[in-house]
This record gives structure tokens, sequence and C-alpha cells, in this order.
């Protein structure tokens, strides 16, 4: 099983209609006419705010979510625009300006091992690089939604911290999909393991990213340029915490 594969099995388990709702409402709300979902993956949930009509540009650095997001847009009959490159490259390849960038899915802790799964020492300063790319690629009133691990994983009395999904038949299979969170306090990693049980057999999956606390992440956020940050509730979010700041 690739990465792309398990990370679209998660998002099934993860959310649902009432999270593309609050998602609609938000942007309606701050008057957003353009979005660049910056970390677009297996294509959730740019699909399905197009399918709402929403003007929706697709960028991802992974070859695999690429690849998969590919089909998907075949099998839905849809047109996105979509981009094959890294954060740090965005305004350089992308010329147009957008109200929103939407970097979602924790994704932005994964800046240097998404796919290579390794934590570099340059690893911070590429997370600040890649805001200050999202920065640039805003129209001069737009927003950079974000989010990042929930605050409730941070300074657990013991590691790991188990997440129970429970079960769902996906495409004729029975999955049931586990979590087991570690925090190296030390070397500022998290492992994130993915234990998936299809039909009864089992398969493991570990992958690691940088340990950013809420206070570092608004930090960095007001060093490259942006305002008013804000941390927000969007209903049908259970996972991750949002921010939004502003340029």
């Amino acid at each position: 099983m690739t990465l792309a594969e398990l990370w679209d099995i998660c998002i099934k388990f993860m959310w649902n209609e009432e999270y593309i709702l609050s998602l609609d409402q938000f942007f309606k709300s701050h008057k957003v006419e353009t979005i660049l979902d910056c970390a677009g993956g297996t294509g959730f949930p740019a699909i399905a705010l197009k399918k709402r009509a929403w003007d929706i540009t697709y960028s991802d650095g992974s070859q695999q979510m690429f690849d998969f997001f590919e089909k998907e847009l075949k099998k839905e009959k849809l047109q996105i625009p979509h981009y094959f490159f890294n954060w740090l490259e965005l305004s350089d390849k992308i010329s147009q300006r957008f109200d929103t960038v939407l970097c979602r899915g924790n994704s932005l802790v994964y800046v240097d091992s998404w796919d290579d799964n390794k934590i570099q020492d340059i690893t911070r300063e590429n997370i600040k690089k890649s805001l200050r790319e999202f920065f640039n690629i805003l129209t001069p009133s737009g927003l950079l939604y974000v989010d990042i691990i929930n605050e409730k994983e941070f300074d657990r009395p013991s590691y790991p911290i188990v997440e129970e999904f429970g079960e769902k038949v996906i495409d004729g299979k029975k999955i049931k999909l586990t979590w087991e969170l570690v925090h190296d306090y030390e070397k500022r990693k998290r492992t994130w393991k993915s234990i998936l049980l299809i039909d009864g057999v089992r398969h493991e999956f570990a992958y690691f990213s940088y340990l950013l606390r809420h206070k570092e992440l608004v930090q960095i956020m007001s060093e490259v340029g942006f305002k008013n940050i804000e941390q927000v509730e969007i209903k049908g979010e259970r996972n991750y915490n949002v921010f939004v700041g502003y340029r």
C-alpha cells in the first residue's frame, strides 16, 4: 500500500460532509473567491469544493499524491488546475494570486519528510520559508488557513497516545483504523503510526514529522508577515487545530 492509498483511507475516517459544509460557510463569510489547496494530497477537499462550484487550484509536492489525484479527477470527470511542485517554488511557478491558501491535514510539518520520512536540521527553517511562500502568493487581503496537531497531544504523562477511529466498509473491504502517536521533545519529532486491519489483515505504517507547537506556529507566521493570527473553530474538524492569518 502506498502512502497516498493510506492517507485516502484515513480521510474517509476523519472528515465527512459536515466539515465540507463548514469550510464552505467559512470561505463565504470571508468573501473568498479563489482558493489554492497547496497540500492537495489525494484530492480532499479540493474535489468536494469544486463540486460546490468553488474556483479552486490544486498543488502538491508528492508524486504519489499527485498521481492519485489525477486518477480521482478523471473518475469524477472534473477540471481543476493542478500543479506538481514544492512549496518553496510556489511564487515562482504560479503567477496567479489567491484569496485563500489552504494548507491542511497537518501537512505543514511534513515539509521535509512526507516522501522520504526523515526530519532534517533545516526543517524549521523550511517551515518558515513555506509560510513565506504562502504569504507571497496571497492577494493583498488574502488569508492563510493552516492546521496542525491538536493541543491535547502535547505534554501528556505518557506516550503513545492511542486513537481508535472505529470500523468502516470501504470499497467492499472491512477496515479498522487505529493511530499511535509519540512525541520526542528532545529531537522535536512526532511519530504517527497508522494501524489498518483490512479484512482482518494487519498493515502498519510509521511516519515522522517536525513537532511544532501552536505558539511556535503563530510566532513564525507573524515573523513572515501575517497579521491578525487567530485560532478558529471549524465544525467537523475533530483531529487538528486550525489557524488563520491575514496578509
